[in-house]
């Protein structure tokens, strides 16, 4: 991931959920084959110089992400795939190093790929430079593979113009929503009664409960709960127990009630050892693999975990956050990717067509089961993360999606604020500033954009 790692405080496990979940799953020779609609009866222009034939078959696409040796060669899978089920001539290029960067120079020198990922802090630099196509023309046709109201509105406000004004010029490819994962065997041994998703189903999993779990934690010497210093943590806290954080492109959090509430909270929890900030850790102790090692009782991430977890032998389920009332599942940051078509594509039908398949209802099915480590983007996919019931309450990823929310505009639609917001964060943390002062801090340098 490029420049916009820190903000998201997960550096690591989310680069490689972004780079991911939109492969997980892939073994089949019908990968994206599924996808079919619109192409029957398609007249092909593949290797004629000419724009993609009616119905989408034909054409030739150049498409790129960032990814992994092993996540590359799944990537040309698909590519391969695709080409046999609709004739289109389709390249995939992988991207490494700075990969919001690198993509910048591409397309100022008109030799970027006809269609490619963006990340949720570099759409809107991309926008305003006019560098993306629209995708609301294509995706009302009658045939167009997806709508743009398929996928999840919640998670789409990053895709569209900051100031309001129409268009629609990126389509998320799935979607990570963090849940509160804890460690079952961990629970029973603390005197744990009733974990928090046994809590959740009584309505009893609010913020009382929560700190019961962490008070036994701590009493057996291991830790509860890591703080990541990111926005997507710290957000998700306050609106998990009823707080605003943001009122258009303005973020408030510093101002309203119940979100001053939750940061006090937070403070006095990681002030009597209760949670763990996660800058302190020590160099190299990733909270991921904490939890792996049982040292960590819980951690507040996504899907993303389940293939490691697999490979564990310990209880583990989810939960989603703890919220006010105890009962519901409660808005949290659900981390996102999009697909972009270049508004200079060689062939725009072409590239419209690739990319609406692949974040379309069957292409998210092809794409993430068979044990993927995210979560379809698109309603009536309840069973891609219900397969073989893993973790347990597996169910809830899909209603944490529906009822969570993508990076906020105001951190989005500012390139300075995402590559610097964690970096921030952090130095008012362990500056010692209290939550009011970290608070009234972030604000202002979300807001001011720098």
């Amino acid at each position: 991931m490029p420049t916009n790692e820190k903000p998201l405080g997960r550096p690591i496990t989310r680069r490689g959920f972004l780079a991911s979940a939109a492969i997980a799953g892939v073994g089949s020779s019908a990968l994206l084959t599924a996808c079919a609609g619109g192409s029957a009866g398609g007249t092909s222009s593949a290797g004629k110089g000419g724009a993609g034939g009616t119905g989408g078959s034909g054409g030739a696409v150049t498409w790129a992400s960032w990814a992994n040796p092993g996540e590359a060669e799944r990537f040309r899978k698909i590519s391969k795939d695709y080409e046999a089920a609709h004739g289109t001539k389709v390249t995939f290029q992988v991207v490494v190093g700075d990969y919001g960067a690198k993509l910048l120079t591409q397309l100022a020198g008109s030799s970027a790929p006809d269609v490619f990922y963006v990340q949720d802090s570099g759409m809107q630099r991309l926008i305003q430079n006019k560098k993306v196509a629209d995708f609301t023309e294509f995706t009302s046709k009658a045939d167009a593979p997806v709508k743009i109201d398929d996928l999840y509105p919640n998670l789409m406000g990053w895709c569209k113009p900051a100031d309001g004004s129409p268009g629609t010029y990126g389509l998320v490819v799935d979607c990570n929503p963090i849940v509160f994962w804890f460690n079952k065997d961990m629970c029973a041994a603390a005197g744990i009664t009733q974990n928090p998703a046994q809590l959740h189903e009584s309505g009893g999993w609010n913020r009382d409960a929560l700190d019961d779990f962490l008070t036994k934690i701590k009493a057996t010497g291991k830790r509860g709960m890591v703080l990541e210093g990111g926005f997507g943590p710290m957000l998700s806290w306050m609106t998990a127990f009823g707080g605003k954080v943001v009122d258009g492109n303005k973020m408030i959090f510093n101002e309203d009630a119940k979100s001053m509430e939750t940061l006090e909270w937070l403070w006095e929890g990681m002030a009597s050892g209760n949670i763990t900030y996660g800058g302190s850790l020590p160099k190299g102790q990733a909270i991921d693999a904490l939890f792996y090692s049982q040292q960590l009782a819980s951690c507040q991430v996504g899907r993303w975990i389940l293939p490691n977890l697999k490979k564990l032998k310990f209880g583990y389920d989810i939960a989603p956050f703890a919220s006010a009332d105890g009962k519901t599942v409660p808005p949290a940051i659900v981390y996102t990717a999009a697909m972009a078509v270049n508004a200079k594509a060689k062939d725009p039908e072409a590239a419209m067509y690739f990319a609406t398949r692949f974040v379309s209802k069957d292409g998210q099915k092809a794409r993430l089961s068979g044990g993927g480590n995210a979560v379809p983007a698109v309603a009536g996919l309840d069973e891609v993360v219900m397969e073989n019931k893993q973790p347990e309450h597996c169910a809830w990823f899909t209603e944490a999606a529906k009822k969570g929310y993508a990076i906020p505009s105001a951190i989005a639609s500012k390139a300075e604020v995402g590559a610097n917001l964690g970096t921030e964060m952090d130095k008012s943390i362990k500056a010692g500033d209290n939550a009011k002062v970290w608070a009234d801090k972030i604000c202002k340098f979300i807001n001011n954009g720098k």
